[in-house]
């Protein structure tokens, strides 16, 4: 004999019924059942709310009834169910109505009224849905949960077990293949009608359970089992396939909402397995709560969460040392009847906080006050305090106690992703851990919880790639090779979703174009179009997705707040979005913390060098930047180093275009402009606000050799201005000096421009392609923070663009 309960949602219609009967049929011929009915979907509430209707003396009640009588014979017409049971049901609605008319003439409800009405949707569903497995040819029979279920003193809470089980020793010799009992109501002590409360029904599956000695009890809902968290909250939230008594228990104390927390008492008392199935999607495996689950099953088995409760707490100097004052403080609390759902108290016994229900603040503060009157006079206790908008979170799984380190994890990522919170506790079992935090951070909380204990062992990372050329190519290598490592020691899977240059673009169907990425673009690649590139992304929809843009483009600078606004993240080694109007920079920036990505250019200054990161390290701390001085061209460094070794300028313009040190369009580099952009990341990552033109800037060449259409115009023009620059080599050998094209940050004011360097200066030996950036801050003013190293080049660039995508989600 087993239990099957069937909610609200279940039975909500003629459709679904017919559903529940397959159900029972599948069972059948295997054991005998017994069928425990919910109130059709909403018919509950819609009873309380002709209650209260009618107690307002407004008619409306009696719309609302007819409505709900229409409903329930419209279900017994579809189900073809007998004439005796519509009947029963028309005549059940009358007395309905005679109490509510009562109720509204006299604007008085007494509890037993409110008991009537509220318990009539069970009965009602009951008798329809045993009237029509009857008529489907079952060997049904329907059992008034009244005439067996027993409560004391009628607070529909305290099972009188003895006598209901007695009295249901009865129902387990009776010749039946269904029983269906009404969930949520039964009898008082003096045999009045009595409710179990919300969730009722369920109680009533498990005391039957319980009492029947029954191999195992299925509550069938509209959802396949008990998640990992709220769906509706987390969208990864998986289905969890067996978990303790104790686990579910506690899940559901703190507001899982398949079961209600006094629902499993009566089979955990005789270790009767309970399974969650969905009468929707049958064939789901559900979860099963046993009393031995499976030993594979990870640490922490579910996230719940409780919204509208209020941080109540009594503080105060005279309560340090004074024996008495916790207990008078719930006893005050119980005596009104205040549920407390969390208590956490100082060592120092300066103050007790408790979590109590919105509603019951008024009652609390008004209760204390009085029992602690002579201390608050006396100002040796302070008068209560309440913090509102205030959510319960429960982290929850029977094996956390033998696990170090798990309640460091959960705050951990808690931290980092700006959670405050407020109050918390952790029982001696550490079973669960529970703690407050702000209404508005509670989906927040529960997702990157969620993310840190549920989702596999590997993390994937969805890459879509725009730039192709000598930067883009070598960081795709740099994935490729680095593929295996980051799986196993890093936990991330890095998968490249798209690619595109600016001919053409590709999107992959697997997850596996990262090995062959150059053959499907060519071979398959659809014309580039940017616009539809971040519509393809968005679409996708794939979680921990980045766009990185490798390119120079100030197109692709322009789709960033489209791209940020899909909630993909950016890493970009295009300089041009944050030297742009510091407007958009903020607005770029502000956009990502709002979508809760992230928006990383550390390949702007410095290639791979951690100068941004650096900065935004010292600023974050609290310090400030008062002073930069830079080298932060490599590819003019590098320009200036073969110049200063004899070849001429025109033929070190042209090495380090050949090495891929410039830009794509070398004047950018030589008109200083792509120095101007670092300057203004640099200051503006710093905490100043600057715009282009606030930056003094001399070109590094004359102005008339950056008028060419394309790079061999520029190399012509160079070789023409020989002199001019022959003119250099002769003064800097004259003056014992070098030329450093330097950006300066100092009083506020910005500029950029070629300076003389003497052999003591800290720029004058700078080898190859290196940069060097020299910080003063209020913590290194006499002596500067120097960063130094290769600022130039595919391999650099490419680091610094990984580095990012790493950072992002290793934290």
């Amino acid at each position: 004999m087993k239990v099957l309960k069937f909610g609200g949602s279940s039975v909500a219609n003629a459709v679904n019924c017919i559903k529940v009967r397959e159900i029972i049929e599948k069972n059948y011929s295997i054991c005998r059942q017994i069928i425990v009915v919910s109130a059709l979907g909403g018919v509950t509430d819609e009873l309380e709310r002709c209650i209260n209707l009618a107690s307002e003396r407004n008619e409306e009640y009696k719309i609302a009834l007819q409505s709900l009588q229409n409903r329930h014979i419209q279900m017994i017409l579809d189900l073809n169910v007998s004439k005796e049971t519509e009947h029963w049901v028309v005549k059940r609605f009358s007395e309905i109505a005679e109490l509510l008319q009562g109720v509204f003439l006299l604007k008085e409800i007494s509890q037993k009224v409110i008991n009537a009405v509220l318990g009539s949707g069970e009965m009602f569903s009951s008798r329809i849905i045993e009237d029509f497995l009857r008529q489907s040819g079952m060997n049904s029979v329907y059992y008034d949960s009244r005439d067996y279920i027993t409560t004391q003193n009628g607070t529909g809470v305290y099972l009188n077990r003895d006598q209901t089980y007695k009295k249901l020793v009865k129902v387990k010799k009776a010749n039946f293949d269904v029983a269906v009992f009404p969930g949520f109501i039964a009898s008082g002590s003096k045999g009045e009608l009595s409710l179990l409360g919300r969730g009722g029904s369920d109680f009533t599956a498990s005391i039957l359970a319980a009492g029947l000695q029954c191999s195992e009890m299925e509550i069938w809902t509209d959802v396949s089992g008990m998640f990992t968290a709220d769906p509706g909250l987390v969208s990864q939230a998986m289905p969890i396939a067996q978990m303790s008594f104790q686990e579910a228990l506690e899940l559901s104390h703190f507001g899982a909402k398949v079961i209600y927390p006094p629902t499993l008492i009566p089979v955990v008392q005789h270790q009767i397995n309970v399974q969650i199935k969905n009468t929707f999607a049958p064939n789901d495996a559900g979860t099963l709560i046993t009393n031995k689950p499976d030993e594979n099953r990870s640490v922490v088995r579910g996230l719940s969460s409780i919204n509208d409760i209020d941080l109540f707490t009594l503080s105060g100097g005279g309560m340090v040392g004074i024996s008495g004052f916790a207990s008078r403080f719930f006893t005050c609390l119980a005596q009104n009847k205040i549920n407390v759902v969390l208590i956490t108290q100082a060592s120092s016994e300066h103050s007790i906080s408790v979590g109590i229900h919105k509603g019951d603040k008024e009652i609390a503060i008004e209760a204390v006050q009085i029992e602690f009157e002579k201390e608050i006079r006396l100002n040796l206790v302070n008068k209560p305090s309440v913090e509102e908008n205030l959510s319960i979170v429960a982290v929850v799984g029977e094996d956390m106690g033998f696990t170090p380190g798990i309640s460091g994890k959960v705050f951990s990522v808690l931290g980092r992703n700006g959670v405050n919170i407020r109050a918390m506790a952790q029982g001696g079992n550490e079973m669960n851990l529970t703690f407050m935090v702000c209404t508005l951070d509670v989906k927040k909380a529960l997702n990157v919880i969620h993310e840190e204990f549920f989702l596999s062992v590997s993390k994937k990372v969805n890459l879509y790639i725009a730039g192709l050329g000598n930067v883009g190519s070598k960081l795709l290598e740099f994935i490729q090779n680095q593929y295996d490592y980051l799986l196993e020691e890093k936990g991330l899977k890095l998968i490249v979703r798209a690619v595109t240059n600016s001919r053409k673009m590709y999107f992959a169907k697997d997850e596996n174009l990262l090995f062959d990425w150059e053959q499907k673009l060519n071979k398959h690649g659809a014309k580039a179009d940017l616009q539809g590139f971040v519509k393809s992304m968005d679409k996708a929809n794939l979680r921990n997705s980045v766009f990185v843009d490798i390119t120079a483009s100030e197109d692709v600078s322009e789709i960033y707040q489209s791209v940020l606004n899909a909630s993909v993240s950016i890493v970009a080694c295009n300089k041009i979005a944050a030297s742009s109007e510091y407007e958009n920079y903020l607005k770029i920036k502000s956009t990502a913390k709002r979508q809760n990505v992230e928006f990383m250019f550390e390949s702007n200054v410095g290639a791979g060098l951690p100068i941004i990161s650096t900065i935004n390290s010292l600023v974050h701390t609290g310090d400030k930047i008062v002073g930069i001085d830079a080298v932060v061209s490599g590819s003019l460094n590098f320009i200036m180093n073969e110049f200063n070794e004899g070849a001429s300028f025109v033929n070190a313009v042209r090495m380090a275009m050949d090495q891929g040190f410039t830009e794509p369009d070398p004047k950018i580099d030589l008109s200083g402009m792509d120095v101007l952009r670092k300057l203004l990341i640099l200051c503006r990552e710093a905490g100043y606000e600057l715009e282009q033109e606030d930056v003094y800037h001399h070109p590094m060449i004359p102005e008339s050799c950056l008028h060419g259409q394309t790079s061999e115009d520029l190399l012509e023009d160079l070789k023409t201005n020989n002199e001019y620059f022959e003119g250099w080599r002769k003064l800097m050998k004259e003056k014992n000096i070098r030329y450093r094209y330097i950006a300066s940050f100092k009083n506020g004011k910005a500029s950029i421009g070629l300076k003389e360097v003497s052999p003591d200066h800290p720029f004058y030996n700078i080898h190859g392609k290196d940069n060097v950036i020299s910080l003063n801050t209020k913590w290194y003013y006499d002596q500067p923070l120097i960063v130094k190293g290769a600022g130039a080049g595919a391999e650099v660039t490419a680091s610094g663009i990984f580095g990012d995508i790493i950072r992002i989600y290793s934290n």
